[in-house]
């Protein structure tokens, strides 16, 4: 993905499985680390009405999170890297394009294993649930296994423009970083490229994070007749532009930070894979400042 790792040239299945790990790394270290304000995101957009403080129970519903973080995150990743390898070598479209379609086909497959997992983490989240066995009992008995699935759409209609904004502005600042230095990028620089690219996403895109919050936390008897749109509108009418910005601060800052890991931890990981399978190669040297840190 980095421009300091095309001279490795792996195959396909290589860089499915590398993309696979590596994403599976990253995301498990930034849900973690940044959990606390997803759980304070989740709160200011729920709607939900909180007995006790807003910062009581921080990691309540980190379980889901973890579980979903590694094959979410690997399959996005790994459905990312072999879409834009495969769509570069047969396709004669822009690089921009290129990462666009790359970017869609990962959140198709992403989201599908995270939504079972996020409607859990966001009841426990918002305090409608104790225990993740509690909300998983509760939410089959309400709308039964399908109900797990219900609110896939919400976060591809989340995900899309996101990712759509995020990965091609991230691709741009490092291949443009590294032009102006006449090098590769390390680690960190790539960290800081997607924490930026990462926090504009974030803001702009915060209207359809609400809407995915309320969609999944919806425990009403018509629940599964509503969509997306109405959700939005919904949330317009009676909320303004207030609530369809609600935790855009934390939502902004978790993401930026999160950028700076999880993508600095997605290229070194990625390198160091990469160069763990090409001993012939001579390994890119990355700075030991940078490797300490992931």
């Amino acid at each position: 993905m980095g421009d300091s790792l095309d001279s490795v040239n792996p195959s396909v299945a290589a860089t499915m499985k590398v993309g696979l790990a590596s994403g599976a790394v990253a995301g498990c270290v930034v849900d973690v680390a940044l959990f606390p304000l997803d759980t304070v995101k989740t709160r200011l957009q729920s709607g939900v009405n909180h007995s006790g403080p807003i910062f009581k129970g921080m990691y309540r519903g980190l379980w889901p999170a973890l579980l979903a973080s590694a094959p979410a995150a690997a399959t996005f990743f790994g459905s990312y890297d072999v879409t834009k390898r495969v769509a570069g070598q047969n396709l004669e479209l822009p690089e921009p394009v290129t990462h666009l379609i790359a970017a869609g086909v990962g959140d198709v497959c992403g989201s599908a294993v995270r939504t079972p997992f996020e409607k859990l983490k966001q009841r426990l989240q918002a305090g409608m649930e104790r225990t993740t066995l509690g909300a998983l009992r509760s939410l089959i008995a309400r709308e039964g296994v399908s109900g797990l699935f219900r609110g896939y759409s919400s976060l591809v209609v989340r995900e899309l423009p996101f990712d759509l904004i995020e990965f091609p502005l991230y691709e741009y600042l490092k291949k443009q970083w590294a032009k102006e230095q006449g090098a590769p990028l390390s680690a960190n620089q790539s960290a800081l490229c997607g924490s930026i690219a990462g926090g504009i996403a974030a803001a702009v895109t915060t209207p359809l994070d609400v809407v995915k919050t309320r969609m999944l936390i919806d425990t009403s008897d018509q629940s599964a007749n509503k969509n997306v749109r109405y959700y939005l509108r919904s949330v317009a009418q009676k909320e303004g532009v207030r609530g369809l910005f609600a935790g855009v601060l934390p939502r902004t800052i978790w993401i930026s930070l999160g950028g700076f890991i999880f993508f600095g931890g997605y290229e070194y990981t990625k390198a160091y894979l990469l160069h763990s399978q090409a001993p012939t190669k001579q390994p890119t040297k990355l700075h030991p400042t940078k490797e300490s840190q992931y």
